[in-house]
């Protein structure tokens, strides 16, 4: 067994070592939840957890994605040899085994964060001295070793009172979980030097360096990602709300249950468009046939009775102004984008942009999340 482990510490010594291995927690983050979370949100990453700012729907969502992402990566993608330094770092192992295990520890990771763990990253940007142990855990849960569930449920209750920016130094070696993932690596060294996986790598791809089987990548891959996936989601109520006790609870709850009604019915985000852009119409007196036309054509898209289009038609030209739903627009970005593009194209249907105007659209882009740099540009198309 000492052998199947010393292979196994050997494999992880040089995908460690891999360029592009380690994830930035927080710049992963914000990359995979900016199609679903505003500026404001984001900017939380640092102190909460996603479940914090998001719903468990989009998480869970991005999650897949993350997993079909290197699913098609490890089944197709390049080989270790291709990589700076490849060949010199994989001495004797095959490039195939370690660019295989290479996206394991980076979807590793992706996942993780996304379902509450602290950074695995120290103050220099390096994998935690933990990390190689914590990953060697969650390698085994992918390949449906269950004394790594448990070593999950250990880590995150250890974790639980973290600082999310910083792994912390979890006793792994002092506890029961260093045997567990002492038992992991022989459990994965063992199966990486079977004398009848050796032969399925080279009757497949002979030639050392080759990526392995795209059947076999994907039939070994995908279910074991599924599976980290689902124990690691498992282990959210180890983690209480102390991250957020500074913030408003309340409110972000509220604010999630904007966020599903605003998935669940995409018309109502359509119809706070519209009032938006019927209130700019309303600031001056002056309605021009530019601008009823426009928004004429706004309404007709909405799937409203003729009574309800009637309604919204009336209020054109008045004094009325509707009390727009900023929140739920805000809860999808391509949507508040949408409703300040509606705004600025009625201030140009009018031809003229006052200082109410202005005043505003500037107040609706900072209710639904817009910077000041965005709505530069937004005007500038």
């Amino acid at each position: 067994m000492e052998k199947e482990a010393l292979l196994w510490n050997r494999i992880m010594a040089i995908v460690l070592k891999m360029p592009g291995v380690k994830v930035d927690r927080v710049a992963f983050l914000r990359k995979a939840l900016k199609d679903h979370c505003n500026d404001q949100r984001l900017d939380m990453l640092e102190n909460v957890r996603p479940y914090t700012i998001t719903t468990d729907k989009i998480i869970d969502q991005v999650a897949t994605s993350c997993i079909n992402y290197h699913t098609a990566l490890a089944t197709t993608g390049s080989t270790i040899a291709g990589l700076p330094g490849g060949l010199a770092m994989a001495a004797t192992i095959p490039g195939d085994i370690t660019q295989y295990f290479f996206h394991v520890v980076v979807l590793s990771q992706k996942l993780a964060y996304l379902y509450g763990f602290p950074d695995f990253c120290n103050e220099e940007g390096e994998l935690n001295e933990n990390a190689s142990d914590l990953l060697t855990i969650f390698m085994g849960a992918m390949m449906g070793a269950k004394v790594a569930d448990q070593g999950i449920n250990e880590l995150a209750k250890g974790m639980a009172q973290s600082a999310l920016g910083r792994l912390p130094r979890l006793a792994i070696t002092k506890s029961a979980i260093y045997p567990i993932a002492t038992q992991i690596a022989r459990i994965v060294g063992m199966k990486l030097s079977r004398e009848g996986f050796a032969r399925t790598i080279g009757r497949v791809l002979p030639i050392a360096g080759g990526i392995f089987s795209g059947t076999l990548t994907l039939f070994t891959f995908r279910p074991g990602a599924r599976r980290l996936q689902k124990r690691l989601k498992a282990q959210k109520m180890n983690f209480n709300n102390g991250d957020i006790e500074a913030l408003e609870y309340a409110n972000i709850r509220s604010s999630f249950a904007k966020a599903e009604q605003s998935q669940d019915n995409p018309q109502s985000k359509h119809l706070a468009i519209v009032q938006a852009m019927i209130n700019m119409a309303n600031i001056s007196d002056d309605m021009t046939a530019d601008v009823q036309d426009l928004i004429e054509d706004r309404i007709a898209e909405l799937e409203l009775p003729n009574s309800e289009q009637i309604s919204l038609l009336e209020t054109l030209g008045t004094e009325f102004s509707f009390d727009v739903d900023y929140e739920l627009l805000a809860c999808d970005p391509d949507y508040a984008r949408e409703a300040i593009r509606g705004m600025i194209a009625v201030m140009h249907a009018a031809g003229r942009k006052s200082m109410a105007e202005k005043m505003y659209l500037n107040m609706a882009a900072k209710a639904v999340g817009i910077q000041k740099e965005e709505l530069d540009e937004l005007l500038k198309e």
